[in-house]
């Protein structure tokens, strides 16, 4: 985790901070997070593209990611 900070300080306050979860997959992660903020209608649900919506998080710089050996993904904001 070091790798992604340039000190101990920034390191801990990411930590403290900005870290947003632990999750499988930053699509599970974009999904709660509509889920939470969005009441969305039943009828429009299976139209809503969460592996999309991930990406953009990603490349748009939104949030940063540091993925473990066994799969889980723990995701930082990047504000």
């Amino acid at each position: 985790m070091l790798a992604h900070f340039s000190s101990m300080d920034e390191a801990r306050d990411a930590i403290e901070d900005k870290y947003a979860g632990c999750y499988k997959s930053v699509a599970d992660f974009a999904e709660e997070l509509t889920e939470e903020c969005t009441q969305i209608p039943e009828n429009l649900a299976r139209y809503i593209d969460y592996n999309a919506m991930a990406y953009d998080m990603e490349v748009g710089g939104d949030i940063f990611t540091i993925e473990l050996d066994h799969g889980d993904v723990h995701i930082f904001w990047n504000h």
